[in-house]
C-alpha cells in the first residue's frame, strides 16, 4: 500500500484549511513526553508519571479517534503526530489541611509548566505555551493530584482550540 494517497490528502487538506484562513490540523496521534521540572524545581516523579496518564486520558476524551502515544511508543504508519513536551517551571505542593480548613486558594497546589507542541517527523516546535493547572478546594481538601489533571485538562481544550489535532 503506497502513503502516497494519505500524503496527498493531507497537503491537499493543509492548502484548503490555509487558505480559509485556518489553522491546519493534521495530527491524528499524539505523544505526550515525560515532563521534566527546570532548575531548581523539585516536582516529584509521581507527579510526572500521573501528569503523563492525565493528558492521554483528556486527548481521548476530547478527540476519541486520536491515537495517544506515550514517549518511546512507535509511531503509528500513516499517522502524523503531535509531540507534547514541557518544562516544569513551578512546582507548589499546597497543603491539604489549608484548603481543607480555609479554603478560598490558601493551600493550592499548582503546577505551571512551558508546553511544546512539536511536530515529532521535523522536529519543528509548532507551538509554544506556558500553561498551568491547581487543585485549591474541593470535598475534604481535595487532593493534590488535581493540579495535573487541571493542567491536562488544559493541554487538551488548548489541542482543540488551537486546532492541532484531526479526530473523525
Amino acid at each position: 500500500m503506497s502513503l502516497f494517497p494519505l500524503t496527498l490528502a493531507a497537503v491537499l487538506y493543509c492548502l484548503v484549511a490555509t487558505a480559509a484562513g485556518q489553522p491546519a490540523a493534521l495530527y491524528s496521534a499524539v505523544e505526550i513526553d515525560r515532563f521534566i521540572a527546570d532548575r531548581g524545581v523539585a516536582f516529584p516523579a509521581d507527579y510526572q508519571s500521573a501528569l503523563v496518564d492525565d493528558i492521554a486520558r483528556e486527548i481521548s476524551v476530547e478527540f476519541p479517534t486520536i491515537i495517544a502515544l506515550r514517549q518511546g511508543d512507535p509511531t503509528p504508519l500513516g499517522h502524523a503526530v503531535l509531540r507534547i513536551s514541557a518544562a516544569v517551571t513551578e512546582f507548589k505542593p499546597g497543603s491539604r489541611a489549608k484548603r481543607f480548613l480555609i479554603g478560598f486558594g490558601v493551600g493550592a497546589t499548582v503546577v505551571r509548566a512551558r508546553v511544546r507542541f512539536i511536530d515529532a517527523a521535523s522536529g519543528q516546535v509548532v507551538l509554544e505555551r506556558e500553561m498551568s493547572g491547581s487543585t485549591w478546594t474541593s470535598v475534604g481538601g481535595g487532593d493534590s493530584q488535581g493540579a495535573a489533571d487541571s493542567l491536562a485538562r488544559k493541554i487538551a481544550k488548548f489541542c482543540k482550540s488551537a486546532q492541532l489535532v484531526h479526530s473523525n
